[in-house]
């Protein structure tokens, strides 16, 4: 194939959302544990090989997954978002006010967060799992 006929190729080509992401984790049973305790989603399946294990990890209303992986051998470094890869993952809450609970939620649970922070596209509350991974409760301004 030459350029044009892959940039031809490509212009069909459409991504309509994401699947799932997957997060490493050092503990995947505490992990898993504070996934469905704290944010509320559900554990749909787990499975094991070659040196992992993972937990797919479910919202209430379905939809897309977070996977939980944990894998075998390796270092105990927490997340660094500094690093190349993920910097953090945010999930959409439906308004404003939603972000008010969450925050409540959180500090019930014993969660460090930022509380609602209002910034020029709607508002933010972050916050961290387990393992250190940014994680953010997000609501877009209409």
């Amino acid at each position: 194939m030459n350029t044009v006929q892959v940039a031809a190729s490509v212009a069909r080509l459409e991504l309509t959302a994401f699947h799932h992401v997957a997060l490493t984790v050092r503990d995947l049973d505490a992990s898993a544990a504070w996934y469905t305790d704290v944010l509320g989603l559900s554990e749909v399946f787990r499975e094991q090989r070659d040196g992992r294990k993972a937990a797919i990890m479910r919202f209430p209303a379905g939809g897309y997954c977070v996977a939980l992986v944990e894998h075998t051998g390796t270092g105990a470094d927490r997340f660094d978002p500094t690093r190349p890869g993920l910097d953090h993952l945010a999930f959409t809450v439906g308004s404003r006010n939603d972000l008010v609970h969450w925050a409540a939620r959180l500090a019930e649970a014993a969660v460090t967060h930022t509380g609602p922070t209002d910034i020029a596209t709607g508002a933010i509350v972050n916050l961290k799992d387990p393992d250190g991974t940014a994680l953010a409760f997000f609501w877009d301004r209409p």
